[in-house]
């Protein structure tokens, strides 16, 4: 299975702080190019700052020092730092501002291009080693803060029933203080072994083994309301990523027709949600694979998991990482 969700281009989220329509066009078009396609554009410092406040989990931040209106860009800058001291800063200064570039540069920012230099230099000498090492740094936090608080990682079983996948045994889900209701997160939770189900080829071209996805971007089907009292949609997903080990195992009680006639084997998933950033423990998918095979080896039936098997599975995870 491609593993495209873990290239930090791909899944790199940027903040383009620029007034100009003309350059907001070459900026995207240089970082499209790259692959990255997650940009947030704010015309004005202010909106810029409103942004970050409320969503911090920016990858990168492209800013204009010069900026009509409002804050500048050194007090963009400053802002932004006072909020969240890590996300990699790169000025955009005009021609001849080198002196402006380091009074950014003792603020904090990682480096600086002049408006000249969009025209004529490729991004990426600058923005792939920024986004590599900001990526880094946030895999190690992510590894000690799982250790330190493993309910972080949430452990389900997925199987076929009676009409389909359904949840078979879950721990709590890291995101579950969004749902309104215990029936919208059963929803969620079918609709994640539907997803998992369909894209492992579980029940059809059956293959146990472990299988990297993101965890479904459907909309949440919850409204809330915004400021101005409309409801609106949100999406607690996106944060999220899984690994998924399929499995068989025998079940007395079963009701698939093609199961029955395999042998009582039931099609089952062990799917492992954590953020999204969080992949260092991808090196040692064999090393999980080998664990999570003599951990299911040890249950001789479905009905034998339980919250224990839970604590295991979620264990063999922490100790990979």
């Amino acid at each position: 299975m491609s593993d495209v969700n873990s290239d930090p281009l791909i899944t790199a989220k940027v903040l383009l702080v620029e007034d100009s329509k003309d350059h907001q066009f070459l900026f995207v078009k240089q970082l499209n190019n790259l692959g990255i396609h997650n940009i947030t554009i704010s015309e004005t410092g202010e909106r810029a700052v409103e942004k970050i406040k409320g969503d911090p989990d920016f990858d990168l931040i492209l800013v204009d020092y010069n900026l009509p209106t409002g804050l500048s860009g050194i007090d963009v800058i400053r802002e932004i730092r006072n909020l969240n001291p890590e996300i990699p800063i790169v000025m955009v200064t005009g021609l001849g501002s080198e002196q402006i570039a380091v009074q950014a540069m003792k603020l904090g920012i990682q480096d600086y291009i002049t408006k000249e230099d969009l025209l004529q230099t490729d991004l990426r000498d600058i923005i792939v080693p920024l986004l590599l090492e900001h990526n880094l740094l946030q895999e190690t936090v992510l590894a000690k803060r799982l250790k330190t608080d493993p309910t972080q990682l949430s452990i389900s079983v997925f199987k076929f029933g009676q009409v389909g996948p359904e949840p078979y045994l879950t721990s709590p889900l890291p995101f579950e203080n969004a749902f309104e209701s215990e029936q919208n997160r059963e929803s969620f939770l079918v609709k994640l072994g539907t997803h998992y189900m369909s894209a492992t080829g579980t029940g059809h071209n059956y293959a146990q083994g472990l299988y990297e996805l993101p965890v479904p971007s459907t909309r949440f089907d919850a409204a809330i309301g915004d400021k101005d009292g409309k409801s609106q949609t949100q999406n607690p997903f996106s944060k999220y990523h899984s690994l998924v080990y399929g499995f068989r195992m025998t079940e007395k009680d079963h009701f698939d027709e093609r199961i029955k006639l395999n042998n009582s084997m039931n099609y089952g998933l062990v799917v492992v949600i954590f953020p999204i950033l969080y992949r260092s423990i991808l090196p040692n998918r064999a090393v999980i694979e080998k664990r999570l095979s003599e951990l299911l080896s040890s249950y001789q039936d479905m009905e034998e998991l339980d919250l224990e098997f839970l604590k295991r599975a979620q264990n063999i995870f922490l100790l990979s990482s």
